[in-house]
């Protein structure tokens, strides 16, 4: 069943006991950040941490504000309406054959969304307990859990995209849109025109929204329907009070405004993704805001950027795997690709561990050469690392992986490095930050055969049989099973 709005889906983690309520007085300045932060790091310490709501914040009487919703693998799966203690793997098959349907939403003629409505001067958006996240930040950020709703001029395309929203002013905010995301696509089809990019803003949903919201999915997609299909049930949608877009009648918050075609005004910094501040202050398009509408005590959200594993390395990763298995396997039905992964401490997208059978020479690069060919490996040179491991090695567990890195890889023969493949992501600082930002020079990639090699077959002796468990007679391991009653 799918969740109605997100207060059925934190009633849902209070039972679970994946919520923790915060009643002690926390400032929105940096406070919210340290304690959203410090609970990711015990999650990677392996101490399983909730997301949290903060019901008491300095300057904001009443005001509520929930963070870390997809931090772990078990609210991941809450949100696919999973038990939460469903296998990485088992989550990363739900999306792959959910990301397959579509379910059209259901319009509606009004819903919670709209029982405060906010026009003109009065709309202002520091009526909202937004943080600041990380003390560098140089705005607090509106958007960072969030659905931006979008509709190409040129089709009947509405793409729904997340990207971060620095508050500007009472009334604007700026708006980071990468070169190659389908949100700079539409935006630069409205510069074409010289016209202004009407855009809504749902804050506070049912995790699935702002989760297909950050999904590479392909051009000309809807997200909307996409959302559906994972929900399982249709989205219901409002018209919007200012613009005709169709906006989630059940959200906490929309904002509704206006992109002009050419204003640009400095944004910036932001603790990124990657976990540095990698970026600066950069001019980028401005989002006017002309109506706000909320519901009575209305719940902001938001995502707490740092090192891994956050929000959106959990979502990227998860969704990367699911959507590049489709590729790989069922699209482009490359021979001998068994599994993939993409590990969520490399900030979700920047390693794709493969696991394949090695039916012909060359098939690392093949492979490689079909995941940069995908959107995922087209964004900015993501992923850089591409590690092709044998079919025997499980690509969720990095310690098979470091295994057979060391073991069945020499470097000089099995590693080859692409330089200058494709742009450079400004929030990464493995490369300089004149080649990243002012030039912005391709960065490097590199595949890694962490296999032997195809024609090693053709002489047993090359390849030694590996100690397993299932290595040892089936007489050996019914009585080791028997003993340790695991049987």
């Amino acid at each position: 069943m799918a969740y109605k709005d997100l207060r059925e889906f934190l009633a849902k983690l209070e039972s679970e006991g994946e919520l923790l309520r915060i009643k002690d007085e926390v400032n929105w300045e940096e406070e919210i950040g340290a304690v959203s932060k410090r609970l990711i790091d015990n999650e990677t310490k392996g101490i399983n941490a909730p997301a949290v709501l903060f019901e008491n914040i300095t300057g904001y009487p009443g005001a509520r504000f929930f963070t870390n919703t997809l931090s772990s693998y078990r609210r991941y799966a809450l949100a696919l309406g999973l038990p939460k203690n469903t296998p990485i793997k088992d989550i990363i098959e739900t999306y792959r054959q959910r990301a397959k349907n579509s379910v059209k939403p259901k319009i509606v003629k009004s819903g919670p969304c709209k029982e405060n409505i906010i026009k003109g001067d009065d709309v202002d958006l520091f009526k909202f307990a937004t943080p600041k996240w990380h003390s560098k930040d140089g705005h607090r950020y509106i958007g960072t859990f969030h659905s931006c709703i979008m509709k190409d001029p040129e089709s009947d395309w509405v793409n729904w995209g997340l990207f971060r929203m620095g508050i500007h002013d009472k009334n604007s905010t700026g708006i980071w849109v990468l070169p190659g995301n389908h949100s700079w696509i539409i935006h630069e089809r409205y510069r074409a025109r010289k016209e202004s990019m009407p855009m809504a803003v749902a804050i506070g949903q049912d995790p699935v929204h702002p989760l297909v919201s950050a999904s590479p999915f392909a051009e000309g997609v809807s997200e909307v329907e996409k959302a559906g299909a994972f929900r399982q049930e249709p989205v219901e949608l409002v018209k919007a009070e200012t613009n005709d877009l169709l906006v989630p009648a059940h959200a906490e918050i929309i904002l509704e405004g206006e992109v002009l075609p050419d204003e640009l005004k400095m944004e910036g910094p932001f603790g990124e993704a990657a976990g540095y501040y990698a970026g600066d202050r950069f001019p980028k398009p401005v989002f006017h805001v002309k109506c706000i509408t909320h519901r009575n005590n209305p719940i902001h959200t938001g995502s707490m950027e740092s090192t891994p594993v956050t929000d959106d390395s959990i979502n990227w990763s998860t969704a990367a795997t699911a959507l590049l298995k489709n590729h790989l396997i069922d699209d482009l039905k490359i021979p001998g690709v068994k599994d993939l992964f993409f590990n969520p401490y490399a900030f979700g997208v920047g390693m794709c561990i493969v696991s394949a059978k090695r039916v012909m020479n060359g098939l690392p690069m093949v492979i490689a050469s079909a995941i940069w060919s995908h959107k995922i490996g087209l964004l900015a040179a993501s992923p850089a690392w591409v590690i092709v491991v044998e079919e025997d090695i499980d690509p969720t567990n990095i310690n098979e992986v470091v295994w057979a890195l060391t073991t069945r890889c020499d470097p000089e023969r099995s590693v080859y490095i692409i330089k200058d493949r494709g742009g450079s992501l400004p929030l990464l600082p493995r490369n300089s930050w004149e080649d990243r930002v002012t030039k912005q020079k391709g960065g490097s990639s590199i595949v890694i055969d962490a296999g032997f090699p195809y024609e090693w077959r053709a002489d047993p002796k090359n390849i030694p049989d590996v100690l397993n468990f299932e290595s040892w007679p089936e007489k050996a391991r019914a009585k080791a099973l028997k003993v340790l009653k695991e049987e």
